[in-house]
């Protein structure tokens, strides 16, 4: 395989336009990249950090990187995971062996500067460490930016608790690629001391979970987790087993209830067809995601995570380190094109489904009391419908990410002392258009990221650039100094939060502080929860479990690809 890229390497560099060269001799070979066309930075691309295993091995953790000894020519070549087909590109090349990162270097002798490791979202379905881009940081910073690829879907998260499909293989590619970064940063002028983890929705849920993992500690100090949390139903698999078993029907496979059988079947279903029904997963009323973090067993390999998240936070068991910590105050917004399948007038025949995977109920009669208790708070006495698109939006933005957000931060908060920026990003302007079936607009799912990205910005307006320019300088001064408002500083002050999440940074187009983020929506959630909260199961495939049914909404499907057109959710 590596053979192959340096060939690959080769015939593009003759083809590259480039105005000088830089090789770095890592721990696994010499690297050699390529000044951009503007000088300002040099690009290594498609970098094998890790290899993965193949084989009846290809659901384990990551191997070590290949070695080799001639320059590896690192230019872009376009690899990424297996995923969905309809949505690559031809400017991409799709394999197993998809464990690489890019790493973008300002044109500068400095040494020791800041890192910042951007991991993508996408669901856990989709995307690639060259999916979205931030070489601004990069380029107007002393700063520099590694993206990368992990595993995705079954290959990445499906969790057996077999010693085959230990489960968390997406998650320890993170980590190996973190581990690379320890070892190599340095000889590319990089402080591995200072290395701060990004990421948005399945990339934020990502930066979370790292946070709190033994497989990680100490290799990165601070952390931007962006609309995404490591306590929630959209992080955690909370019966790992049976999300297997649902997946395997959604491929037509029918013997599911011997673990063994189900083990075979995905140790030899063929790499075409893993993915053909990935994209469904995302989809689910009650808020849970099919491919997610999973609580391991231990099968005598290094696990990811070991332990309920909640109870990792309320005992402390993490590192305190820096957080800017926040999420998009619309993000309910995503769940929009459900309604046209029909969602709205499910809520109203059964609202009780539509509570998040993360609660369980004494009794049908239970669920439905508190399912009313919900409906009431946010819907009143009204129907369901196009009139209650905001309610909608409030709920989904609660159940999803809000509630959970919140919590998790003051869980950290309760159990150790430790710096979290907290925000809210509510920016709209003139261009901003109305959400669906109204005349109202907002804030949707990862704007705060995709405003700070690589972009086009022509028939933007000033106040859009101005947003631009300081999300920008908030997250730099963050990377580079632990707070987005460090002292001295012409940008309002931004203390950190505490428990009551107060402050927190209102980023719209007159910045200010407000207090108790969320306020009775949060007070609803943690009662109910108080009472409720479903915790995950540990994996044990000696354990006997149902057998739920699998619908495939081929609409909503079809909606879904339509929507990430434009935009990748979670």
């Amino acid at each position: 395989m590596l053979c192959l890229l340096v060939l690959l390497g080769a015939a593009a560099t003759a083809a590259a336009q480039t105005s000088g060269s830089r090789v770095v001799t890592t721990h696994h070979g010499p690297i050699r990249g390529y000044k951009d066309p503007d000088g300002s930075m040099y690009s290594f691309y498609d970098v094998p950090y890790a290899t993965v295993p193949t084989g009846r091995d290809k659901f384990k953790a990551p191997l070590s990187p290949p070695t080799w000894t001639q320059p590896f020519e690192a230019v872009f070549r376009g690899v990424i995971c297996p995923q969905l087909n309809m949505l690559i590109t031809v400017a991409h090349i799709m394999q197993e062996d998809c464990l690489v990162a890019n790493i973008f270097v300002p044109d500068t002798n400095i040494t020791n500067l800041p890192v910042a490791v951007n991991v993508h979202g996408g669901g856990y379905v989709l995307g690639s460490g060259s999916t979205i881009q931030f070489t601004n940081f990069v380029k107007n910073n002393n700063m520099i930016l590694i993206t990368f690829n992990y595993r995705l879907g079954a290959y990445g998260f499906i969790c057996l608790g077999t010693e085959n499909i230990p489960g968390n293989a997406g998650l320890k590619d993170q980590a190996a690629l973190l581990r690379w970064v320890n070892q190599n940063i340095a000889q590319f002028g990089g402080n591995p001391n200072d290395v701060t983890v990004m990421g948005c929705s399945a990339g934020g849920i990502s930066a979370d979970l790292l946070t709190i993992s033994n497989m990680t500690n100490r290799l990165f100090h601070k952390a931007i987790p962006e609309s995404g949390c490591t306590y929630s139903a959209i992080a955690i698999q909370y019966d790992p087993i049976q999300k297997a078993r649902d997946y395997a029907r959604l491929l037509n496979y029918s013997n599911i209830d011997r673990i063994e059988a189900l083990e075979e079947f995905y140790l030899t279903v063929p790499a075409a067809k893993l993915t053909t029904r990935s994209l469904i997963t995302t989809n689910h009323p009650d808020s849970s995601l099919t491919f997610t973090a999973c609580l391991e067993r231990d099968v005598g390999v290094e696990m990811f995570l070991q332990d309920d998240p909640a109870d990792i936070l309320k005992n402390g068991d993490f590192p305190a380190m820096p957080l800017l910590y926040g999420l998009a105050k619309e993000e309910g917004i995503f769940r929009i094109p459900n309604i046209l399948a029909g969602w709205l007038n499910k809520m109203n025949e059964r609202f009780s489904d539509f509570l998040p995977n993360d609660l369980e109920f004494k009794s049908p009669e239970e669920k439905e009391r508190v399912a009313n208790t919900v409906g009431a708070f946010y819907f009143g006495n009204r129907p369901i419908g196009i009139s209650t698109i905001p309610e909608y939006i409030d709920f989904y933005t609660d159940v999803v990410l809000g509630y959970k957000m919140m919590k998790g931060l003051t869980l950290r908060l309760g159990a150790k002392d430790q710096p979290i920026y907290l925000y809210q990003y509510s920016f709209v302007d003139e261009n901003t258009r109305p959400i669906w079936f109204t005349n109202v607009t907002g804030t949707d799912h990862c704007e705060q990221h995709s405003i700070m990205s690589d972009h086009d910005t022509t028939g933007k307006t000033e106040a859009y650039i101005k947003m631009q320019n300081m999300m920008r300088s908030l997250w730099t001064n963050f990377i580079l100094t632990g707070k987005p408002v460090p002292d001295g500083s012409s940008l309002p002050t931004w203390p950190a939060t505490n428990i009551t999440r107060s402050p927190y940074m209102d980023l719209s187009p007159v910045v200010r502080l407000e207090n108790s983020m969320f306020g009775a929506r949060f007070e609803l959630w943690d009662g109910i929860y108080e009472k409720h909260y479903r915790k995950p199961i540990r994996l044990n495939p000696n354990m006997p479990g149902s057998v739920a049914g699998v619908a495939s909404n081929i609409y909503v499907f079809s909606l879904v690809v339509c929507s990430l057109a434009s935009r990748l959710f979670y």
